[in-house]
């Protein structure tokens, strides 16, 4: 047996040792949730958890799209590390080590329930069951999942697509379905159902993984009913969107422009409110789960950590779904609220905001094998994230990089740079200044050399890891030919991430 198995069995058999409830929502973007700042929604229980532990709020996908990012956040590897940067529901799942495997080799307990987004769809990614809602979609050899024989055994499965909304299609329905059988109440109550029936001799893993506020956008009436009469802040729209707007935004996204919404108030406001309701039905649901934690004395000794796959750039700069690099479509929740001795034990300082540091979906993996003392795998790129709970400035690689079709993306936390490969267009952010992208820097004579520098990194990058857009840059049209990247200036990518 290894020195690596002697200390996962040994991590299983120590009471100290904290379960772990990873929760995931679809598209939830991470500016719309009010302990981020949003004016509107209410996310109680979300805020309570922040309170408690670290709110990282430059948190970015790396590839912003549903499949791609579920790789990256269950393996800890990037776009590339995945192979793959747009959604292909029908490619299997990479070779390697992933979380949840990792986990039950470590003597956990470990069960998922929701969406997962993977081929084949009953590909349990190494947890010990799954209790799986894959929104409708069918792959060969399944006939229903989980959640669609739910309804058919309450008699509702002829209701749950009655709305007449597709699931990428913007607007907003109420639920044909009473509450309780929406996905999201579903998803939750079997991870509560879980925590009542679990091995008491085992920590556990639990992921939690909704399916909303992703389109359609269909929330109960009840929660709706918050919202109705709410004023929704309005789309925003950056002052070099007419200048340089990109002709292929986004992909396998229905697009609409932004004078369309703008001519439709009522109806843009609806799918806002639709959002937003969607976001605070997930938050209650939370809230129950925490409450069955508590109620069974588990809620102290549990890891909690709550993402999203992506955002939604909701109408911003007149963009739909995501799949780029704007705030709305790339930025996510990164909430970390550690177990109560592993905090006491480190001196773990609660209610901390980060608001500078460019953590993504592939820190989570090592971060959660990080406090549950479980050994990391080599070829894990991104980088735990423990150290921020009880340390000012620990360290940690300086850029963040990010790939989805032909979007590109550096990030140091402060500024942002993207670039559009079929476009050639190049922009530049600082997020501390303009935090919804508003007014591109690219062109500035004072952060020009910061935009060339970023490109130059970007380039290093894609070269390391044989992209072929590297062969043939186009840059707000002009051509930059394949470059040598000297062995000395890699970006550490593929060395675990770390720069």
């Amino acid at each position: 047996m290894s020195e690596g198995e002697l200390i996962m069995q040994d991590v299983a058999r120590n009471p100290e040792t904290p379960n772990v409830l990873l929760i995931c929502c679809d598209q939830l973007r991470a500016d719309w949730l009010s302990c981020n700042g949003h004016p509107v929604t209410m996310t109680p229980q979300i805020d309570n958890l922040a309170g408690e532990g670290v709110n990282f709020q430059r948190a970015m996908s790396e590839c912003p799209v549903c499949v791609p990012a579920r790789r990256i956040l269950m393996t800890g590897m990037g776009p590339y590390g995945v192979h793959m940067n747009v959604n292909r529901d029908r490619q299997p799942f990479p070779e390697g080590p992933k979380l949840a495997e990792v986990m039950t080799r470590a003597g956990y307990q470990t069960f998922a329930s929701g969406k997962m987004h993977t081929c084949p769809q009953r590909n349990r990614l190494g947890f010990e069951d799954v209790q799986l809602n894959e929104e409708g979609r069918k792959q060969d050899g399944l006939i229903k999942d989980d959640y669609e024989a739910f309804l058919d055994d309450h008699g509702y499965g002829h209701r749950a697509y009655t709305h007449g909304l597709g699931n990428n299609q913007y607007g907003m329905r109420i639920s044909p379905l009473p509450e309780p059988f929406t996905t999201t109440h579903w998803t939750a109550q079997k991870a509560m159902e879980f925590i009542e029936r679990r091995d008491p001799t085992r920590p556990f893993f639990l992921h939690v993984s909704f399916d909303k506020p992703h389109p359609p956008i269909t929330p109960p009436l009840e929660y709706y009913e918050l919202y109705r009469d709410a004023v929704m802040p309005e789309p925003v729209c950056g002052s070099w969107v007419e200048r340089k707007r990109p002709q292929s935004i986004d992909i396998g996204a229905i697009r609409h422009s932004l004078h369309y919404w703008k001519e439709n108030p009522l109806l843009m406001q609806q799918t806002l409110r639709g959002y937003a309701a969607l976001i605070t039905h997930i938050d209650s649901m939370i809230g129950v789960l925490l409450g069955t934690l508590r109620e069974h004395g588990l809620l102290d000794n549990t890891l909690i950590m709550l993402t999203s796959d992506h955002g939604d750039n909701l109408f911003d700069h007149g963009f739909f779904a995501k799949s780029n690099f704007m705030r709305g479509s790339a930025s996510i929740p990164f909430i970390i609220r550690p177990p109560r001795g592993w905090g006491d034990k480190h001196g773990v300082r609660r209610d901390r905001v980060n608001t500078s540091t460019p953590v993504g979906l592939m820190d989570i993996m090592p971060t959660i094998l990080d406090i549950c003392g479980i050994p990391i795998p080599d070829n894990v790129e991104g980088q735990s994230v423990a150290p921020f709970l009880y340390e000012d400035d620990p360290p940690f690689r300086r850029y963040s990089y990010g790939n989805c079709g032909p979007h590109y993306c550096v990030n140091d936390g402060r500024f942002k740079y993207t670039w559009f490969a079929d476009d050639g267009l190049e922009l530049l952010f600082d997020q501390d200044n303009d935090p919804y992208d508003g007014h591109d820097l690219a062109e500035d004579p004072d952060h020009r050399q910061r935009a060339v520098h970023m490109r130059q990194l970007m380039l290093q990058w894609m070269e390391e890891n044989d992209d072929p857009r590297v062969q043939e840059a186009n840059f707000d049209g002009q051509v930059r030919r394949r470059m040598t990247v000297p062995p000395t200036s890699r970006s550490g990518w593929n060395n675990r991430g770390r720069h």
